[in-house]
């Protein structure tokens, strides 16, 4: 037990960033489902009814895990592993469109079979999911008949498409890069808050500008777990129970931010101020515990994070199809049991939204990412000989 508590910090793939994905990701899950069951969390109430949030996190561990491996070759006097843009764009698409498709195919049949067939609006929904641009059309985002929890692959395409450009950057001006980054978001947010009260606002607040800053929060915690993980003074074991409570400290202030948030009056007014607080603390929390003492359960924690993109793809949607296309718990009339204040198929209907969202995560995962991927990786394995 001993030396398990003690093991070397993994500074290629922390244990403390499979927990903080795992912990964003059920966040906003909680936040779907309570929507649509209306069962909360007791006292812990105020991560349900603020977990939409926490994509915020999403986007700031993505910027941390691609950028990593350069902070750590920059920490450790390694070589910068290449960075190819048409190799990086390739392996992003192996990763993500493969599930994404097949999602996106499902979500069609549903408009087309039980919600009033095609029109045009589902026309430039489609195209705009397809294309990876659903943030640029109301359509396909604040009145989306797709999918509408995946905007977020817009944020993520237009990051992938300047990774490459920005991994150069860091590794010659870190932290006027960082600064940069900063700069665009803090621009883009004070102009959106000028907004806050019209329609222009919804369709700006969660646009690609609007995070940058988060992204840079990414790249700095990238750095900050690369250096301080090859200091000799913080490897004691003294220093390693130390980050660990200040990692738990952060927990609790990620707690205290989802609470804030909840009880907001103007909750999507502050969640763009809430922003880089919350992406800072969540920062925090994954570096502080990536250098503490050995988490437990890490292989648990890496599964669940390994299915994680499938489990925010599909739950979701899987959830409000059930429930008014489906009727799933069996129910009747106009109105939705919830909103009669009926507890028994309220808690029937958020034990089978989880169930099924968690099932279609692990089935979507091992029957086509996971396959997908091997064999895009192995035809190019084939045509590259």
């Amino acid at each position: 037990m001993k030396t398990q508590l003690w093991e070397p910090a993994d500074l290629n793939r922390p244990a403390s960033a499979d927990l903080l994905r795992v912990i964003a990701t059920a966040a906003v899950g909680w936040f779907h489902i309570w929507q649509q069951s209306w069962v909360g969390g007791g006292a812990l109430d105020h991560w349900p009814r603020s977990g939409a949030a926490f994509v915020d996190v999403l986007v700031m561990l993505s910027a941390f895990c691609l950028f990593l491996p350069y902070a750590n070759a920059a920490a450790g006097g390694g070589q910068m592993p290449a960075v190819t843009p048409l190799a990086f764009y390739r392996r992003r698409a192996v990763r993500i469109l493969p599930s994404y498709w097949v999602n996106l195919l499902a979500s069609l049949l549903i408009c087309l079979l039980w919600r009033g067939g095609w029109n045009a609006d589902l026309g430039i929904d489609l195209a705009a999911h397809l294309t990876l641009t659903q943030m640029f059309f109301p359509q396909a985002y604040t009145a989306a008949q797709l999918n509408g929890v995946t905007w977020t692959l817009t944020v993520f395409a237009l990051f992938y498409l300047v990774f490459p450009l920005l991994v150069r950057t860091l590794r010659r001006a870190p932290v006027q890069t960082l600064a940069v980054l900063l700069a665009i978001q803090w621009i883009w947010s004070v102009r959106t808050l000028d907004c806050y009260g019209t329609a222009a606002y919804a369709g700006l607040f969660n646009q690609f500008p609007a995070f940058c800053g988060v992204f840079a929060v990414g790249f700095g915690a990238a750095y900050a777990l690369a250096y301080l993980g090859r200091c000799p003074v913080l490897q004691t074991r003294s220093a390693r129970v130390t980050f660990t409570l200040l990692g738990l400290a952060a927990l609790y202030g990620l707690d205290r931010l989802a609470l804030w948030q909840s009880r907001a009056a103007e909750y999507q007014r502050f969640q763009l101020l809430d922003r880089m607080p919350l992406a800072l603390t969540a920062a925090a929390m994954m570096v502080c515990l990536g250098l503490g003492v050995t988490l437990p359960l890490r292989g648990v924690l890496r599964w669940l994070s390994g299915i994680s993109f499938n489990f925010y793809l599909w739950h979701q949607m899987l959830a409000v199809f059930l429930k008014y296309n489906l009727h799933l718990p069996a129910w009747s009339g106009d109105t939705p049991p919830n909103q009669l204040g009926d507890t028994a198929w309220m808690n029937r209907a958020n034990l089978l939204y989880w169930a099924v969202a968690f099932g279609a995560a692990v089935f979507f995962t091992y029957a086509v990412e996971r396959p997908a991927a091997r064999a895009l990786k192995g035809r190019r394995h084939a045509a590259s000989r």
